[in-house]
């Protein structure tokens, strides 16, 4: 029986820790225990040692992913029953989502559902330098959380929801308040596929085509999936959609939040 993995991607000042502690205290069964994996790069939050203490939790530092696949592959199933893991906030959410995609190998670990923590304050101070950030975010996620709503109003979140529910992204949305509780804690914890990228889904390129003997097409087809818009390169290497970096705002809202 292969291990569940939820996958949080968000910024390092979305409160992802706190988002996972409150998952564990609150959403798993009695004889449940979840192993938190986070980068050795992100910095120290409070919810570390509250994670590493908890009676249904528990916390794993990685070097990179190479490490991560091999702590990943050496978990054992009969004492641990779910696996949060955090994206390294210090890396290209690109580059961090292709690395991730090959720790799922579908036997020891599988892809429960992919959790993208929206920082709102960092947002709302950030529009133009966070804007495509957050449209990446909504791409890869099953569940949109929308945290770090402190000081804002209910109309700027209220907006920040509706850009997605314009654009009919079907991922589900969660709220997380002011002590990183999630709305809704169990439901975050369903296992369904609703993101837009389709680039940890199999692949089979006959069954994506609408054809069958009675409608064969009369030119050639590629049989090869187009790749993911934020996954795909130039000739030169670069990204066709550049996924920008949000450490520095992301450093800046947090700074804001703590003094307001």
């Amino acid at each position: 029986m292969s291990l569940p993995l939820y996958l949080v991607l968000g910024s390092s000042s979305a409160g992802r820790r706190g988002v996972c502690l409150d998952t564990i205290n609150r959403a798993l069964n009695d004889d449940d225990f979840c192993t938190v994996f986070v980068s050795e790069s992100e910095k120290p939050s409070e919810s570390d040692k509250r994670i590493a203490s908890s009676q249904h939790g528990g916390f794993v530092r990685y070097k990179d992913a190479k490490d991560a696949f091999e702590k990943l592959q050496s978990l054992d199933e009969s004492q641990i029953s779910h696996v949060f893991f955090l994206v390294d906030s210090t890396r290209n959410l690109a580059d961090a989502i292709e690395e991730a995609k090959d720790l799922i190998d579908g036997k020891k670990i599988r892809l429960a559902a992919i959790w993208g923590v929206l920082d709102c304050g960092m947002l709302a101070r950030f529009p133009e330098q966070c804007q495509t950030f957050a449209d990446a975010l909504s791409h890869f996620s099953d569940a949109l959380l929308l945290s770090r709503r402190d000081g804002l109003s209910n109309r700027q979140v209220a907006d920040i929801k509706a850009r997605y529910e314009k654009q009919c992204k079907p991922h589900h949305y969660f709220y997380v308040d002011s002590d990183l509780k999630v709305d809704k804690p169990i439901e975050l914890m369903i296992e369904e596929a609703r993101r837009i990228s389709v680039i940890f889904d199999e692949f089979d390129p006959i069954d994506d085509l609408d054809i069958d003997e009675n409608n064969l097409p009369e030119e050639p087809f590629d049989l090869e999936r187009k790749p993911d818009p934020y996954l795909e390169r130039q000739s030169n290497g670069a990204r066709v959609r550049p996924i920008p970096d949000v450490r520095e705002f992301a450093a800046l809202a947090r700074n804001a939040q703590k003094t307001e």
